[in-house]
């Protein structure tokens, strides 16, 4: 099955997810290029920002999605994914105006929480995934017993610079800059099991670009969603 993937938020992000995926394969035995899946990616780099709008702040990307979906479509894709959290505010606009299914990163990072099984979680979003409430609406559907734990303001505003530094030359300092997103990113997942998190959402796929944590308590978005594109397509080497 052909995936269409509109990336491009970030830039840098869909190219970590196209080497995540590339990765899973190779690890599982993939040693020719006909081993790996066909993917059409997009960089939208031109779609109006996604956190912006919900932040009430810029124009909407709703329809420049459909665009760059229809157009995927057009070219083979047969099933397509945003590398973008903030961006599923709209997925159901979105599917229903390119006419293809989605896979849902919400989803399933909501249905690899509820398998873990932890109640209280910590979330690290966008602004505007926050306050469009993206997450909260499949917590509801599927996990209605979890409890959303959210950063303090302070911290928030840290999660935008983190995001912010990953777009910049900060992802390329030493590793004892404090401007470094990897450490800015830590420090958020610390303070937010210090308020009682059992587990923690990195719910912006820029995040994994920087920042890479091994523990089983934290769910990395970026991840989850190279793993439902590589089950879409049962390795076969």
């Amino acid at each position: 099955m052909i995936v269409g993937i509109i990336g491009g938020a970030g830039v840098a992000s869909t190219n970590k997810l196209c080497e995540l995926i590339e990765n899973i394969y190779t690890l599982n035995g993939a040693y020719r290029d006909a081993h790996h899946p066909e993917m059409i990616i997009y960089q939208a780099t031109q779609a109006p920002s996604r956190s912006m709008f919900l932040e009430g702040r810029g124009p909407s990307f709703i329809e420049d999605y459909i665009s760059i979906g229809s157009k995927l479509k057009s070219i083979g894709a047969e099933i397509l994914c945003m590398n973008c959290n903030t961006a599923h505010y709209a997925i159901d606009e979105i599917q229903s105006g390119v006419k293809l299914p989605f896979i849902n990163l919400i989803k399933e990072v909501v249905m690899r929480c509820k398998s873990i099984g932890t109640t209280n979680v910590g979330l690290v979003a966008s602004d505007g995934c926050l306050m469009g409430k993206v997450y909260e609406r499949y917590f509801s559907e599927i996990y209605p017993n979890a409890n959303i734990i959210y950063p303090d303001d302070d911290m928030q505003k840290l999660v935008t610079k983190g995001i912010c530094n990953i777009k910049n030359t900060h992802r390329f300092d030493s590793l004892s800059s404090q401007e470094r997103p990897c450490n800015i990113f830590e420090k958020i997942r610390k303070h937010l099991m210090d308020k009682g998190s059992e587990a923690i959402i990195m719910g912006c796929t820029d995040i994994r670009v920087d920042y890479h944590s091994t523990r089983a308590d934290v769910i990395d978005s970026l991840e989850v969603l190279a793993d439902a594109i590589v089950n879409l397509n049962n390795i076969k080497i």
